[in-house]
């Protein structure tokens, strides 16, 4: 059980650590609240983190794009809110998943564009730089190509421009060049070097770890044979838990029936402030099925 809490935390620091490194502010935000929170509800989300409605949407529904979140429909009628309510929350076993996979795909490109900047090589005709011809060659092609006098890769469409001509120039005017590929080798090798110095941990002059490095959080939320898998934080699962952050007061689409009920009742008084009593009819328990399947019945809804 140790084991699964400890991947959990790494989960969650690694899914800070990702947004940080690749996303904006709005998004860093969003991800560390429902980090803190467990969970957050659609139709209280904009009042709790001061964000415009239509800027909250469009973030929301990039990181769900990005799979760094999702959300599930709950039933939340007795708080407010609907039978249809849509949490949003990291789900932390999908996430990382992902995340593995991203960083896997981002070493494969720019090993793959280092490879091929080492082992390409071009030839090029003088005529190529001047547009008098389209002499430009691969290394297989310019070695089928080869002049059987001199033993100079010749340009084919130079060769046989001028087979026939009373004076042509000299070959050495048509003799493919070997094109320097060495700032490609070392923007390719330097985009590697630069990817692996940012994923890694950094430390200070004093061996302190300074910052969290992507590989190692990734190592340490690997699956443990025969261990509990990370955990994937449904909100349903986490409610009758009691984990999670609760409604603001006054928000969710029953939210005014509701208090309008529970002022009826006596539960709360009518500024709004809990009046204390338990109420006549059966208890606080009785109150509260009532309350819920009063409101199923105004939204018309089977009770």
């Amino acid at each position: 059980m140790a084991a699964t809490v400890d991947q959990t935390k790494y989960a969650e620091a690694l899914i800070a650590t990702v947004a940080r490194a690749f996303y904006d502010d709005d998004a860093v935000c969003l991800v560390d609240v429902l980090l803190l929170e467990k969970y957050l509800r659609d139709d209280d989300m904009a009042p709790r983190l001061s964000l415009p409605a239509k800027q909250l949407r469009r973030t929301l529904q990039f990181l769900e794009e990005e799979q760094l979140i999702k959300h599930e429909l709950v039933d939340d009628l007795a708080m407010g809110g609907s039978q249809n309510t849509k949490y949003w929350y990291i789900d932390y076993n999908h996430a990382v998943h992902v995340i593995r996979l991203r960083v896997h795909l981002l070493q494969k490109k720019l090993q793959d564009s280092e490879l091929r900047a080492r082992s390409s090589s071009l030839y090029l005709c003088p005529g190529y730089r001047t547009k008098i011809c389209n002499g430009k060659y691969n290394e297989t092609e310019a070695q089928s190509i080869v002049d059987p006098e001199t033993g100079l890769f010749l340009c084919r469409e130079c060769c046989r421009a001028y087979a026939n001509h009373p004076s042509p120039p000299p070959k050495r005017d048509y003799t493919l060049q070997l094109l320097d590929n060495e700032k490609e080798l070392k923007a390719a090798m330097d985009n590697l070097r630069r990817v692996r110095v940012q994923l890694s941990s950094k430390l200070d002059m004093h061996s302190q770890q300074m910052r969290r490095g992507i590989f190692d959080l990734l190592q340490k939320t690997s699956s443990i044979r025969g261990g509990e898998p990370i955990t994937s934080n449904l909100p349903s699962e986490n409610i009758s838990m009691g984990i999670g952050s609760k409604r603001i007061a006054g928000t969710g689409r029953t939210a005014a029936i509701l208090l309008r009920k529970q002022k009826q009742q006596g539960i709360v008084s009518a500024d709004g402030t809990h009046a204390g009593g338990g109420g006549p009819g059966g208890g606080r328990l009785a109150q509260e099925r009532d309350d819920l399947a009063f409101l199923k019945n105004a939204m018309g809804q089977e009770v």
